[in-house]
Protein backbone atom coordinates (compact mmCIF):
# COMPACT_ATOMS: atom_id res chain seq x y z
CA UNK A 1 0.00 0.00 0.00
CA UNK A 2 1.37 3.38 -0.99
CA UNK A 3 1.34 5.86 1.89
CA UNK A 4 0.74 9.60 1.68
CA UNK A 5 4.26 10.07 3.06
CA UNK A 6 5.71 8.05 0.17
CA UNK A 7 3.76 10.19 -2.30
CA UNK A 8 4.89 13.42 -0.60
CA UNK A 9 8.52 12.30 -0.64
CA UNK A 10 8.51 11.40 -4.33
CA UNK A 11 6.64 14.59 -5.28
CA UNK A 12 9.31 16.61 -3.47
CA UNK A 13 12.11 14.66 -5.16
CA UNK A 14 10.53 15.00 -8.60
CA UNK A 15 9.86 18.72 -8.07
CA UNK A 16 13.47 19.31 -7.07
CA UNK A 17 14.79 17.32 -10.05
CA UNK A 18 12.43 19.02 -12.52
CA UNK A 19 13.27 22.53 -11.32
CA UNK A 20 17.00 21.80 -11.43
CA UNK A 21 16.59 21.01 -15.14
CA UNK A 22 14.29 23.94 -15.96
CA UNK A 23 10.99 22.04 -15.83
CA UNK A 24 7.96 22.08 -13.56
CA UNK A 25 5.51 19.40 -12.50
CA UNK A 26 1.89 19.70 -13.52
CA UNK A 27 0.40 22.61 -11.52
CA UNK A 28 -2.75 20.55 -10.86
CA UNK A 29 -1.57 19.23 -7.51
CA UNK A 30 -4.20 16.49 -7.16
CA UNK A 31 -3.57 15.18 -10.68
CA UNK A 32 0.19 15.13 -10.10
CA UNK A 33 -0.21 13.35 -6.76
CA UNK A 34 -2.52 10.74 -8.34
CA UNK A 35 0.07 10.14 -11.06
CA UNK A 36 2.85 9.79 -8.49
CA UNK A 37 0.70 7.38 -6.47
CA UNK A 38 0.32 5.30 -9.65
CA UNK A 39 4.10 5.34 -10.18
CA UNK A 40 4.64 4.07 -6.66
CA UNK A 41 1.91 1.43 -7.00
CA UNK A 42 3.59 0.12 -10.13
CA UNK A 43 6.93 0.04 -8.31
CA UNK A 44 5.34 -2.17 -5.64
CA UNK A 45 3.63 -4.34 -8.25
CA UNK A 46 6.43 -4.72 -10.82
CA UNK A 47 9.58 -3.79 -8.93
CA UNK A 48 10.24 -0.66 -10.98
CA UNK A 49 8.58 2.69 -11.57
CA UNK A 50 6.35 2.62 -14.63
CA UNK A 51 3.88 5.22 -15.84
CA UNK A 52 0.36 4.17 -14.77
CA UNK A 53 -1.03 5.34 -18.11
CA UNK A 54 0.84 2.58 -20.00
CA UNK A 55 1.05 -1.18 -19.78
CA UNK A 56 4.17 -2.28 -17.93
CA UNK A 57 6.36 -4.76 -19.75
Amino acid sequence: MVSDEDVDRLVQDLTREAEARGYRLNPDREFARALVRGLLSNRERYGYISCPCRLAS
